[in-house]
Parts: C-alpha cells; sequence; structure tokens
C-alpha cells in the first residue's frame, strides 16, 4: 500500500549549529521552531520488491541519501520488516530557489510518518508523534520538530530523550511571517561541521541553553515581540559562529544585508517586523498580522521576492 504524507518545514526559532552524536542527529542543546503553514514536502512512500531501495527527490533519483536510507532503516528495524521502499519526495518549491527555508525538516517528518504508517506500526503503537520524531530526527534534528508542528521543542538527550514536542500553539501565539527566499550554495552539513572549529562554539553552547527557556515562556505568555527578539540575537549569534569557523563561512548574500538593514528602519519607522535566519540567507521577519502586509510591500520595494506564512500544523496521512 502507497502511504503519502505532508509535513510543513519550520523556522527555528531557537537554532542548534553543530552535532555531538552525527550518526543520530542529536544536538548539543535544545532548540524550538515554528512550523511554517504556506511551505510543504510531500512524500508517498511503498514497500515491495523493488530489487533495492529507490529515493527520487523533486522528481530525480538519487542515491546513498544515508540520511534519508537512517530513516528508513530504522522504521524497518523497528517493524521488523525487510522489504525494499519505494520513495518520492516533492517540495512547494525547489532547493534551487532558496536555501536556509528548513526543507530538510518536512522532508524527513514527512519521511517518517509515511513510513510509520506503511510499515503498520500505527496499529502497535498508536500515532505515535513522540517516536515519529525521534525516527525523523535520524535525517535532521530541525525533522523531529516539524513531526509535532506548530511551536515545537526538540529535546536534546540520547536515543531514547531526544525527541520534540508540541509546546504552544498558534492559539497562543498567532505570528505572521514573511519569508524572503535567497539561493546559495552552501550545504547546511558542510555549516554544521565547520562551526566544530570555532572558538567560540562552548560559549554559544552556553548562550543558547539559556535562551531556549526564556524562548519557550514567551512563546506561551504570548510576547510575540520578545519571541522574535530573541529570535534575532539567536541567528545573529548563529551567524558569528558559522564565519568564525576554520573556513570562514560567510552565508549571507548581499540581499540578506539589505533586508535586515530595511527591517532596522521599519522599527525605526514604528513597524514592529524582525528578521530570523538559518543557516542560509534566506530570511525570516516575524511580526503581527496587522502588520504583515505593510512588512511585505517593503520589502518588496527592495525588488525582492516575498512569501506569506502564518503557523502551520503538524505532519498529516493524506
Amino acid at each position: 500500500m502507497k502511504i503519502t504524507a505532508i509535513a510543513h518545514p519550520m523556522q527555528a526559532l531557537l537554532k542548534y549549529h553543530g552535532l555531538k552524536d552525527w550518526e543520530l542527529r542529536i544536538p548539543f542543546h535544545d532548540s524550538i521552531s515554528a512550523n511554517i503553514d504556506a511551505l510543504w514536502t510531500r512524500t508517498t512512500v511503498e514497500f515491495g520488491d523493488f530489487e533495492q531501495d529507490v529515493i527520487i527527490m523533486n522528481g530525480a533519483r538519487v542515491t546513498g541519501h544515508k540520511r534519508c536510507l537512517a530513516v528508513v532503516n530504522g522504521m524497518r528495524e523497528l517493524a521488523g520488516i525487510e522489504d525494499d521502499v519505494r520513495v518520492e519526495s516533492e517540495n512547494s518549491i525547489s532547493y534551487d530557489e532558496a536555501k536556509g527555508l528548513g526543507f530538510s525538516s518536512s522532508g524527513g517528518a514527512a519521511l517518517a510518518a509515511a513510513l510509520f504508517k506503511a510499515s503498520n506500526l500505527d496499529e502497535k503503537y498508536g500515532w505515535d508523534l513522540k517516536l515519529i520524531s525521534r525516527m525523523a530526527r535520524r535525517l535532521a534534528g530541525s525533522a523531529a520538530r516539524s513531526v509535532v508542528g506548530e511551536y515545537a521543542r526538540l529535546y536534546a538527550g540520547d536515543d531514547e530523550s531526544s525527541y520534540a514536542e508540541k509546546i504552544a500553539s498558534k492559539a497562543d501565539l498567532d505570528m505572521r511571517m514573511v519569508i524572503v527566499p535567497i539561493s546559495s550554495d552552501i550545504r547546511t552539513e558542510e555549516a554544521h561541521y565547520d562551526v566544530m572549529t570555532s572558538p567560540f562554539l562552548a560559549a554559544r553552547i552556553k548562550s543558547a541553553s539559556v535562551r531556549v527557556e526564556e524562548m519557550e515562556a514567551a512563546i506561551k505568555d504570548g510576547d510575540l515581540e520578545k519571541v522574535a527578539m530573541l529570535a534575532e540575537i539567536d541567528s545573529l549569534e548563529l551567524h558569528g559562529l558559522t564565519m568564525t569557523g576554520k573556513h570562514g563561512l560567510v552565508a549571507y548574500k548581499p540581499e540578506s544585508i539589505a533586508v535586515m538593514s530595511e527591517i532596522r528602519r521599519m522599527r525605526q519607522d514604528g513597524m514592529e517586523a524582525y528578521f530570523s535566519m538559518q543557516t542560509g540567507p534566506s530570511v525570516f521577519i516575524n511580526t503581527y498580522p496587522e502588520c504583515v502586509q505593510d512588512v511585505k510591500e517593503r520589502i518588496e520595494s527592495l525588488g525582492l521576492r516575498t512569501i506569506l506564512a502564518g503557523v502551520g500544523g503538524e505532519v498529516k496521512i493524506v
């Protein structure tokens, strides 16, 4: 039986960088994100006798996708099956259009959920989002958060205790996002490895571990200004870490700088808008529902494309 799942990528509000366990994709500290309702990954899986595993992403067949196969093999082991699998996955926009929009998160979440259902594991465990998030984490830590949806926290522990749970909903904080997609050839994995050589990694782990508690409390209090400002500070710190690794990776593009500068001008003009970035150059602008159209128009006046979004839900079998 073919099973199709749809998941939303996420904006990491409190981000992790580098990993303490590369095989199981376990970060050094907890992280928090908000799913993005305007973007998605749709993944269909089917077990059978295909002579070998088949993985197709955005219409192109890929081989040796180690992290994708880590999820597949983990589910096969959990279900006690040995069949080959066929995976077909597509994103709402292509990787060439933007970097840093979190599609590894939605890809891992949709894959894990579809495999869980196709393996009949729901008959044994029920629809266990905690378990699905643990398996999705093997592709990317962010995928664990995408599984549970809305505002999610990934706990950094061991394989059993590193999972995601929903900590708040859109009803708690109706944040809106103006997304500015920007392309890049920097790979997130490359950046994760490089920050391990930064002299500031230990300081980053310490500050992020404190900020994650402040972030969760602010989300639950519905304090958008504090959430968005914490995300902005966290983004600057993250990119500072990236730039101080051995290879001095700079993920910013001129467009990224232009957007950040415009956002600060907006605040001087009395508009409440705050930027957030992941490991790529794409920019998220976090704001209030009543401000989102004005923010969109200001950014588009720079000649840049935008995507409007709100807080998205958990992974779904469709």
